[in-house]
């Protein structure tokens, strides 16, 4: 007979109360539990073979048509060792203030057991209400051997392809879908040009390299060097991020974007192309391909002609039931054989005839069936950089057990009554400093901090556990001011935890960035997204002098105040203030890691010459 590992079997232990921290530590009993929690604990996932294998299953599940299981493996993959060290620091602060904790929460009472395997209505209840306000979007590089042997820097740039898998989406939920995931190969270059992943870590290797030399400048001729090799890094991201949207995802891009708010043009989309489906007899489409066209569609605003039929093509093609194609299959090239795993194996010509075989009409005319469909204008929602998502509220997380963590334990809405500040504690960044101060005491007069010099390690726990919103402008994450971090972790507050810079919820720079530029994009999104009595809005605020701690307010008809109380769609406008596409670029809002796991407060860290 089976036996349920988390039972614990209390054989000669009548008097051993499960109930109570009474226990009798002797030492056969000791011994017998070391034992049992070593046979019988699970597997800690962790390390890159864990990882690396979670991914081969993923690709497994892929291949057998079996979507919740390629997602679910994905989303092991995706920082499991993160997520082991978040689980072993929350036990050992739970330890910290109860000696018996690791003893007493593993053998737990029987009802506790039996509890374990139902939902509670508490979890239900946020589980639909996540899958209610949130698109979920989880990226995963696929399977490289080389992980596991090599540095990072070697094998960073061999990238040929990834996964994108769609937790949660309007069009899911509808069809009471499981989440889904499609396999994206990577752009095909041309000769003489370098792979994308090569090109784009070359750029943040030049753009590291120019700003550290910066120090060095004495003449103006180096300078404008300087400046000039910024502005060459600025065209080549650009470069970038025009082969990301254009030649790489393309139409898949369509998969990112969130809900529509007007929820009327999502019950057009449907019909629309459940009509298109019904009118040209499309007769063995999956849910799955459905699913694909409805976001496709929803986005074809926003999308170039040629990567709407190119997305249509694979869709209808490479993402349909893999037992029927293999069961019409018959070889048009002589090469493509019924023992391929994905249908992208098999060559255009093979699986267009596959296509007829089991539509009974061209793959040609299914093509043009859609993108008459697609023609028809949609309003849709555009993320980060990327056109297709620049004004889109987008946040990224290190994994899904994050952001359900996050959002069971409340950190999806942040008050702004409270600020506090630390600006430019090592003294050395004199103009961001004068820029930022002189910003806080316009927009924020009743934020309290700590300006040119550094709290104690007291006042800067003090700053994070009573604020709801808390600005670091400065080098490093900030926990080299409270005694290395240590001090952070235990610190509790009141509000939402988001980090600009190196910590939870980021609201912080990808890569090594510049203070003048960076000004302009915290001070612009601390103005939206935190009212102020101030007279004049930010944006019309004269700023010439700036640097020397001196605003210009008198404007003529400056209009109102306003805020954008959603924070991801602050970023979004933030962005727009500066004209440099790698500062515009870097911004973003991210799980990062979890030094500040436990404090409650909006963590705004602004960054100079550092990155996540």
């Amino acid at each position: 007979m089976q036996h349920n590992p988390n039972v614990f079997e209390l054989s000669n232990m009548e008097d051993f109360d499960v109930f109570t921290n009474e226990i009798n530590f002797t030492k056969p009993l000791f011994k017998n539990i070391l034992n049992k929690y070593v046979n019988d604990a699970p597997p800690t996932p962790n390390g890159p073979n864990y990882q690396s294998g979670r991914k081969l299953m993923a690709e497994e599940c892929l291949a057998s048509n079996d979507d919740i299981g390629c997602a679910f493996h994905l989303s092991e993959a995706a920082s499991a060792s993160l997520r082991t060290m978040a689980v072993y620091r929350d036990e050992q602060l739970k330890a910290a203030g109860n000696k018996l904790h690791k003893i007493t929460s593993y053998i737990e009472p029987v009802q506790h057991v039996i509890d374990a395997n139902i939902i509670p209505k508490k979890e239900k209840k946020l589980i639909d209400l996540l899958s209610g306000e949130w698109t979920v979007i989880q990226l995963t590089v696929p399977y490289n051997p080389n992980e596991n042997l090599k540095p990072l820097l070697e094998y960073r740039t061999e990238v040929d392809s990834l996964y994108l898998s769609m937790f949660t989406n309007d069009y899911l939920e509808d069809d009471g879908l499981d989440p889904i995931t499609v396999h994206i190969p990577a752009n095909v270059t041309k000769e003489g040009e370098k792979p994308l992943f090569t090109e784009l870590f070359s750029i943040l290797d030049e753009n590291y390299k120019t700003i550290d030399n910066a120090q060095f400048l004495n003449n103006k001729r180096l300078v404008q060097n300087y400046w000039s090799r910024r502005e060459d890094i600025d065209l080549r991201m650009k470069s970038v991020i025009n082969v990301m949207d254009k030649e790489w995802l393309g139409g898949w891009g369509c998969l990112l974007t969130g809900k529509l708010i007007d929820k009327s043009w999502k019950e057009k989309i449907v019909k629309l192309v459940d009509s298109a489906i019904l009118d040209w007899g499309f007769i063995r489409l999956t849910q799955k391909q459905k699913v694909l066209l409805y976001n496709l569609i929803e986005c074809s605003p926003v999308l170039q002609s040629q990567q709407i039929k190119s997305c249509i093509r694979r869709i209808l093609t490479e993402h349909g039931n893999i037992e029927d194609v293999r069961q019409v299959l018959n070889s048009e090239c002589g090469s493509c054989t019924k023992e391929f795993r994905f249908l992208n194996e098999l060559c255009l010509k093979c699986l267009s005839k596959c296509f007829e075989k089991l539509h009974h009409f061209s793959l040609v005319d299914g093509i043009k069936a859609f993108s008459q469909t697609a023609s028809i204008r949609l309003d849709t929602f555009p993320w980060e950089t990327l056109h297709i998502l620049n004004q889109h509220p987008v946040c990224r997380m290190e994994n899904i057990h994050f952001l359900y963590y996050l959002y069971k334990t409340g950190y999806y809405a942040a008050k702004c009554e409270i600020g506090r500040y630390v600006i430019n504690p090592e003294k050395n960044l004199d103009r961001m400093e004068n820029r930022m101060t002189s910003f806080v005491e316009y927009w924020c007069p009743t934020w309290k901090g700590h300006v040119g010099e550094a709290p104690s390690p007291a006042d800067f726990i003090s700053h994070i556990s009573e604020a709801d919103v808390f600005l670091y402008c400065g080098h490093g994450d900030g926990c080299q001011l409270a005694a290395g971090g240590a001090g952070v972790e235990a610190a509790a507050g009141a509000a939402l935890v988001v980090l600009a810079g190196c910590g939870p919820m980021v609201v912080g720079m990808l890569w090594e960035v510049t203070d003048l530029e960076v000004d302009k994009v915290i001070s612009t999104l601390v103005s939206l997204y935190v009212p102020s009595d101030a007279p004049v809005p930010w944006q019309h605020v004269g700023k010439a002098k700036w640097s020397n701690r001196v605003l210009d307010t008198s404007v003529e008809n400056p209009g109102q105040v306003t805020t954008e109380r959603d924070l991801l769609r602050a970023i979004c406008r933030a962005r727009g203030s500066t004209s440099y596409v790698m500062i515009a670029c870097s911004v973003l809002n991210c799980k990062k890691n979890i030094k500040y796991e436990n404090v409650k407060s909006l963590y705004l860290f602004h960054l100079y010459g550092d990155h996540l």
